[in-house]
This record gives C-alpha cells, sequence and structure tokens, in this order.
C-alpha cells in the first residue's frame, strides 16, 4: 500500500512540475494533485527537493527500462544505439526546448540533485554497456575499448551535444557523427 501511495505521489508530482516548474510548485500544490493533505504527503516525502528527486529517479528508471525492451526491435549497435539517444537525450532536449518549465526542472537536477543525476549518468552507462556488449558477444573486435568505457565516452560526449546542439535535429546528427566514429 505504500508503494502505491508513493507512485501515487510521483505521478502527480511529475505532472505538476511539467505544468509549472520547480521553483513555483509548493508542496500544497503536489498534495492537492495527489488528493491528499499536505502533513500526509510529508509522511512520504520530507520536502520538496525529496520529492523532485523521486520524479527523477522515477524517470530513468522507466527511460531506462524503455531502452532495454526496445533496442531488441533493432538489427544493429548502431541501430540501438540510435534509439537509446533518442529516448534518453533527445527527448528530453526537445521537452527543454518547447517548455521553459522543462528547462528549468533541468537545470533544477544540477542543482540539488547531483547525486542523482550521478546516478542517472551511471544507469545509462550501464544500458550503454550491455547493448555494446551484447553485440559484441561472439565476435572479435580489434583492440576494441571495453563496452563500460566506449559507453562512458558516448554518453558524456552527448551530455556536451545537448549544451550546444541547436534542435534536435542537429542533436541526432552529432549523435549519428559520434556513433561513426566510435564504432568504425
Amino acid at each position: 500500500m505504500a508503494d502505491d501511495k508513493r507512485e501515487r505521489l510521483l505521478s502527480a508530482a511529475k505532472d505538476v512540475f511539467l505544468r509549472y516548474g520547480y521553483k513555483r510548485v509548493s508542496m500544497n500544490d503536489i498534495a492537492e494533485a495527489a488528493g491528499i493533505s499536505r502533513p500526509s504527503l510529508y509522511l512520504v516525502f520530507k520536502s520538496k527537493e525529496d520529492v523532485f528527486r523521486g520524479v527523477y529517479r522515477r524517470w530513468v528508471e522507466e527511460t531506462v527500462d524503455e531502452i532495454e525492451r526496445g533496442a531488441s526491435a533493432f538489427p544493429t549497435l548502431e541501430e540501438k544505439l540510435r534509439f537509446a539517444f533518442d529516448l534518453w537525450a533527445v527527448r528530453a532536449f526537445e521537452a527543454a526546448r518547447r517548455s521553459t518549465e522543462a528547462e528549468e526542472l533541468m537545470s533544477c537536477t544540477l542543482e540539488f540533485a547531483k547525486d542523482e543525476v550521478k546516478a542517472s549518468d551511471e544507469a545509462f552507462g550501464r544500458c550503454l554497456a550491455a547493448l555494446i556488449a551484447s553485440a559484441r558477444k561472439g565476435r572479435r573486435t580489434k583492440e576494441a575499448l571495453p563496452p563500460e568505457r566506449t559507453a562512458r565516452i558516448l554518453a558524456g560526449s552527448v551530455r556536451g551535444f545537448k549544451q550546444t546542439a541547436t534542435d534536435a535535429a542537429e542533436l541526432r546528427r552529432m549523435v549519428a557523427d559520434l556513433l561513426t566514429l566510435v564504432l568504425d
């Protein structure tokens, strides 16, 4: 029952954060959206920052699960990785470009959720490494970097690309170029 309540709270909080951003949302707003009292909300989460971290953690888990489920539909490693980056980076990039609230939410994660951001980078890196290792399984590759190091280079590069790309099409081109460099 406690997990159901937590999930309901996180779902309501996500909707409220996406609609109004982080700074304009109060614990009372989240409680109202979830249909509970503010004291009940505080029994589950100590602060708005904790709620936000929970929403962010949940987004990471859902996105990694979606990548893991969907990647098998693609025949080549390059296609699997493009799919992964589309879900992980391009989708968030597009959301930030469409909404000032989404952009604010992304900047908030860097202020007080540094541990969550680091954990999310690690989760995405493990996901990429698993895709790379699976594609290399049974194949002899000439002096290839280990999957974990390749994944770290890919994920770190794309984080920088999101800062410099002017639109989603450019971000996708940058990812494609990176994959060409790393996979050839």
